[in-house]
């Protein structure tokens, strides 16, 4: 099968390989055909155009060159090279009607044709709109860029971890961005892109140190000195509890973000861990420190990193128990880690209630204790859980093939080191109950 190569970003190229859509296959092997020199280009099938291919604006170009359009389009005088949709005045060409061309987390766009017939290479539109009749080819690319997955259909990302998938939009005369060749809406696939390549372990890069296997883990201080610990779940944005942001165990105000700063990867091996100041605090606007901490979560934005990628985890969507015969893991920030954060790691037994916890003695435990909704009870052995582990990850390995994804789950609210029980104890507020309003502050920016 024909591939096409497109560059995505200033030094990836992506493989684009749709072999469920062989007319979309087809339209982006003959964009590389009528555009050979496009940066990132690379056609390796022998007959592409031969006998005739879907284009890009759905017309047929036989083997001669010609373009002849097909009954539900026609040609237009202002722009010759495009056949029109027929629904579709040819007045629009050339008219003020555009559309802002999408920007997030996780995807990226590439324009495949120009409304208004500007080559492939020069930029279309002003570079943050578009002329109406563009298509773009949208592509979830893996959230920390480490990786470059194929796109291999279209759709959304329906795996955590994974990110194959792409769709093309053309901009529609309401301005709004209309799925071709059976892409899903723009906004489910982008949206779906959070997924996109998260929670692989990431590998070292030139311009990203990493020094710790769970990169993703960091740490927040406050006032100069290491106050809690947090998860790094987009290239701006830390999760960690709302009681370590607060101005005080009964509040539900933030303290001034200037008050802290965020731990996070550096950029070599000689320098391999910054601070930065967050910009913003969101806290769970039902956050409820006085009944149990219920939904003690808060994000932490900070400052795009342009230099380079941070590695971030996926966030859970399902509530559910992770299987027992999956690897679960939670942290513990050594007390002698003040310069260089270092947290010892312990595997996880989940618990709905704490209630099932082994004991020493007949009956429960003593001081076991409470979960409220929306928590649940992880047991560790051996882990000594202290100051500033609070708002560390529950995490749990989701991966379906040979690659590890792992998931943060859990948002540490509150533990025990002292009980009468065999093992030691905490409480994490469950993150996917709550995944909906994380999502929804990450890449729409409404957090009330």
């Amino acid at each position: 099968m024909a591939r096409l190569w497109l560059p995505f970003f200033t030094q990836l190229a992506v493989i684009v390989c749709v072999g469920s859509k062989p007319q979309l296959q087809s339209v982006l092997n003959q964009f590389c055909a009528v555009n050979p020199d496009f940066r990132g280009c690379k056609v390796t099938s022998t007959n592409v155009g031969s006998g005739g291919t879907t284009s890009l604006g759905g017309v047929t170009s036989g083997g001669d060159g010609t373009l002849t359009c097909s009954i539900s389009s026609r040609k237009c005088p202002e722009l010759p090279s495009l056949c029109v949709p027929r629904d579709i005045s040819c007045n629009v060409i050339g008219s003020a009607q555009r559309c802002s061309v999408p920007d997030g987390f996780g995807y990226s766009s590439q324009v495949l044709l120009c409304g208004d017939g500007t080559a492939v290479g020069i930029v279309c539109g002003n570079g943050s709109s578009v002329p109406v009749l563009t298509q773009l080819l949208v592509q979830c690319h893996g959230a920390n860029l480490i990786d470059v997955y194929p796109v291999t259909e279209l759709g959304v990302v329906s795996e955590q971890g994974k990110s194959s998938v792409g769709g093309v939009y053309r901009c529609n005369v309401r301005g709004s961005w209309e799925p071709l060749f059976g892409s899903s809406a723009l906004r489910d696939l982008t949206r779906s892109c959070s997924n996109s390549g998260c929670g692989r372990v990431p590998q070292p890069t030139e311009r990203l140190s990493i020094h710790r296997r769970w990169s993703w883990v960091r740490s927040i201080y406050f006032q100069g000195r290491i106050h809690c610990t947090a998860t790094i779940v987009s290239p701006t944005a830390v999760l960690t509890a709302a009681h370590c942001l607060a101005r005080s165990q009964v509040s539900r105000q933030p303290l001034s973000p200037t008050e802290f700063q965020v731990e996070l990867p550096g950029p070599s091996s000689r320098v391999q861990r910054i601070t930065v100041t967050p910009k913003v605090i969101h806290i769970h606007p039902r956050y409820s420190p006085q009944n149990g901490r219920e939904h003690d979560l808060a994000l932490m934005f900070f400052s795009e990193i342009t230099s380079r990628n941070l590695p971030v985890v996926c966030i859970a969507d399902s509530p559910n128990r992770p299987p027992p015969a999956r690897q679960q893991v939670v942290f513990g920030l050594q007390p002698t880690a003040e310069e260089d954060p270092n947290w010892r790691t312990s595997e996880a037994d989940w618990d709905a209630s704490c209630r099932t916890i082994s004991t020493r003695f007949s009956g429960s435990c003593d001081d076991q204790l409470i979960v409220h909704p929306f928590q649940f009870c992880a047991s560790h052995t051996g882990l000594n859980v202290g100051t500033g582990s609070s708002g560390g990850p529950y995490l749990a390995e989701v991966g379906s093939g040979v690659e590890e994804t792992w998931v943060i789950v859990g948002v540490l609210s509150h533990f025990s080191n002292q009980s009468a029980c065999d093992q030691d104890h905490s409480v994490y507020s469950l993150v996917a109950e709550d995944s909906k309003w994380i999502k929804t502050c990450l890449f729409d920016g409404r957090c009330d």
